[in-house]
């Protein structure tokens, strides 16, 4: 295919507006990584792939793509036809169905994890996709989450410290943003994500008896933030040994929590500053204290 123009061209490059995703039910991927996890783990979702192969000729994604149950569409382009579909594709886009990737909280599963397995991912007999195979016995939550890069970034940690699921509450960047997609390199395809509002979400952890952690340096009057150092050296403290599945709640990139979230959550940890820098940001907090609750929890 060597037509940018072509109305194929013209449609794959439309879903880079939300209005389109919605409309259609499907969405942009974007790059080697997030297109070989889409192929790989969701095969059946796969409608389409799209490939320059005069920079990369992706053998292992076509391989996988061939093998797939259900037919995968290959469409070899060229370069002028590649960046009219994405700037960002880096040689390779996929499109892929929309409908029922993003769960509800009922989806998530608060069962005893089973750690008596080699491999995250392993195949369910009954169901084509792989299944995500939590090790750590935490849910992520972002309250206002705006900035798509972010909210990527935590998908994708949230993914490699082997969390339950990750939850966006309230405003948060839609996940199928492309950048969230490119910034999450194929996490939103092992990870559940979930979209909830700030009511759904505490009645919801309320229901389940969930403890709430706010990631918040300040706290509040009643609920000053406890140190995650002390917090994880405390083994009675819910996060290493946790009696209910914890869920780390973290805030907006500019504002993080309010106050009256912080209140209801009823605890609030923070990150130690040794140095003379004000604060971390949303990404590297997320990082910084799912690893180390990770951590904490297999030392455990």
């Amino acid at each position: 295919m060597d037509n940018p123009k072509a109305d194929r061209v013209k449609r794959v490059a439309s879903l880079r507006q939300a209005s389109v995703r919605r409309r259609l039910g499907l969405f942009l991927v974007e790059g080697p990584q997030a297109v070989r996890e889409a192929v790989a783990y969701m095969p059946e979702r796969v409608h389409d792939v799209y490939i320059d192969t005069s920079h990369n000729p992706h053998d292992d994604i076509i391989s996988s793509a061939l093998e797939a149950a259900n037919p995968i569409y290959l469409h070899h382009v060229s370069t002028k036809v590649m960046e009219a579909i994405s700037p960002d594709a880096q040689s390779i886009a996929a499109v892929v169905s929309s409908e029922g990737l993003i769960r509800t909280l009922d989806d998530i599963d608060l069962n005893p994890l089973n750690t008596e397995f080699s491999e995250i991912g392993s195949t369910s007999s009954d169901n084509p996709e792989k299944n995500y195979q939590p090790q750590t016995d935490l849910i992520v939550a972002c309250w206002q989450a705006r900035d798509p890069g972010n909210e990527g970034t935590l998908i994708r940690t949230a993914d490699a410290s082997g969390c339950r699921a990750i939850i966006l509450v309230d405003d948060s960047a839609h996940p199928l943003n492309p950048k969230v997609v490119r910034s999450s390199a194929g996490s939103l395809f092992h990870i559940p994500v979930i979209q909830a509002s700030t009511e759904e979400f505490f009645a919801w952890a309320e229901k389940h008896s969930l403890p709430i952690w706010a990631a918040d340096i300040h706290g509040t009057q009643e609920h000053a933030p406890y140190d995650l150092v002390t917090v994880l050296a405390d083994r009675n403290s819910g996060l290493v040994k946790p009696a209910a599945t914890p869920i780390m709640l973290f805030g907006n990139e500019a504002r993080g929590l309010p106050t009256e979230i912080v209140e209801r959550a009823g605890r609030a940890v923070m990150i130690p500053l040794y140095g003379s820098a004000e604060s971390l940001n949303l990404a590297m907090s997320g990082a910084v204290m799912m690893y180390s609750i990770a951590m904490a929890q297999h030392q455990g």
